[in-house]
C-alpha cells in the first residue's frame, strides 16, 4: 500500500526537529505558530508567493512549490509575526 504524501505543515515539523535535533513530538505544537489546516491550504492555492512565520526557534518559509527554509532565530528574540505575499 503506498503512503500518502506528507502535507506541507507535517513537512515543517519534520524539517524543524532535523534541524534542531529534536524528536518531532517533543516540539511545542505548530499550531502555537500557526493553524495547521490554514498552511496546507494556503500553500496549495498560491501560485506564486510565499508564508512566513516563526516556529520553534526558526523562522520558516514556505513558497508556492512547497520548498520549506529555515532560518534560525536569534536567541532570546520571542517575536511572533506571520506573512503571506502572493506576486
Amino acid at each position: 500500500m503506498a503512503r500518502e504524501r506528507q502535507t506541507v505543515s507535517e513537512r515543517v515539523i519534520q524539517k524543524v526537529a532535523t534541524a534542531s535535533g529534536t524528536d518531532a513530538l517533543e516540539l511545542p505544537p505548530l499550531w502555537d505558530a500557526i493553524e495547521p489546516d490554514a498552511l496546507d491550504t494556503l500553500v496549495a492555492g498560491m501560485v506564486d508567493g510565499e508564508v512566513s512565520f516563526a516556529y520553534a526557534g526558526y523562522d520558516v518559509t514556505v513558497t508556492s512549490d512547497e520548498t520549506i527554509s529555515l532560518q534560525e532565530r536569534p536567541a532570546g528574540d520571542s517575536t511572533v509575526e506571520v506573512a503571506a505575499t502572493e506576486c
